[in-house]
């Protein structure tokens, strides 16, 4: 038998035991409820869309995907309103691919990845991976819009695209009208040794690339051949053909640069110049006189311009139609 002071203290222990017991799972309450609570912040809806939802968790990726000065230039509220407006846009045209059942098999997307590395210059898959990471991207998120830029090509070609015709009519009462934008003025043949930096490298990175390129440099003024070198060292898409990269007209020329080749005679090349790519020496090859491009010349360039036009005009019409018939609720 217990003493009164034994079964006293053992009613104290109890009820102890009972209010720590409580106070834990009170605790446990309220720290469920701060999850619950951060859980229900990072996926609160903020638009309907017909059936499906849009989060602020997919807000706030699509703002990461933003390049800082247009974060930096637009105001916070304005810029949600107008990403969310393309959410909402995005949506649509997805539920419309569903709709109309619109597939990509997996090696369609492989081959336009492969089409972009070769595009690109990433011979490796390191160099392939070091750029995604650039972008904020993994593989699998990489090749997931890639995907759906295919799928909605698809679908404006099928909705829109395969329903326009650019007449003959067209193509030369356009360029009739416009004949001064056929005009080519004075120009320039250049040619160019590159060696790209990346835009987030290191300054160890840039300093490494423009010593390489003083090399090239000394030795063109020693005289090797230009042409020799740039095939050797350029690594621009422009290498294979001595570093020619064509006519352009003085508009197309950034003024900085235009200054420099200003300064040049056909046959001189230009000090190290460094570009928000890379680094580059540039050599003036000729100047050429205006010239007038003929409607045969221009045609293609004209249709498809006018093709273009048009899609963006339809699908501007298309999108809102289905805008129209379908159930919108912003909760932003």
């Amino acid at each position: 038998m217990l003493s009164n002071a034994l079964k006293n203290r053992a009613f104290f222990f109890k009820a102890s035991m009972k209010k720590t017991i409580i106070g834990l799972w009170i605790i446990g309450l309220f720290l469920l409820g701060n999850r619950l609570a951060w859980a229900e912040a990072t996926n609160r809806i903020i638009a309907i869309v017909n059936d499906e939802i849009i989060t602020i968790h997919e807000l706030e990726k699509a703002k990461k995907n933003l390049k800082l000065p247009v974060l930096e230039k637009a105001g916070k509220e304005e810029l949600e309103k107008q990403l969310l407006f393309q959410l909402i846009d995005q949506k649509l045209i997805d539920l419309q691919v569903k709709k109309l059942g619109i597939r990509i098999p997996p090696e369609e997307v492989e081959k336009a990845i492969a089409r972009i590395k070769e595009e690109q210059g990433l011979n490796s898959p390191e160099e392939f991976s070091r750029v995604l990471l650039q972008e904020g991207l993994s593989e699998s998120e990489f090749r997931k819009k890639i995907k759906e830029q295919i799928l909605r090509f698809r679908l404006i070609s099928r909705e829109i695209g395969s329903k326009i015709i650019i007449t003959e009519n067209q193509i030369r009462d356009y360029y009739e009208k416009n004949k001064t934008k056929f005009e080519r003025t004075e120009g320039v043949q250049l040619a160019h040794i590159f060696l790209p930096v990346s835009e987030n490298a290191p300054p160890e990175e840039w300093e490494r690339e423009k010593n390489k390129i003083g090399e090239i440099h000394d030795r063109l003024l020693k005289g090797e051949n230009f042409s020799d070198l740039a095939r050797k060292f350029s690594k621009d898409s422009s290498a294979s053909q001595g570093g020619h990269l064509g006519l352009f007209g003085w508009e197309e020329i950034d003024p900085p640069l235009r200054k420099v080749i200003s300064a040049l005679k056909p046959g001189e090349f230009s000090t190290v110049l460094k570009s928000e790519k890379g680094w580059q020496i540039v050599k003036l090859l000729d100047f050429k006189g205006a010239k007038v491009i003929g409607y045969q010349e221009a045609k293609d360039r004209i249709q498809e311009q006018l093709f273009q036009e048009e899609v963006d005009k339809r699908f501007s019409q298309w999108l809102q139609k289905i805008k129209d018939r379908s159930y919108i609720q912003v909760l932003l």
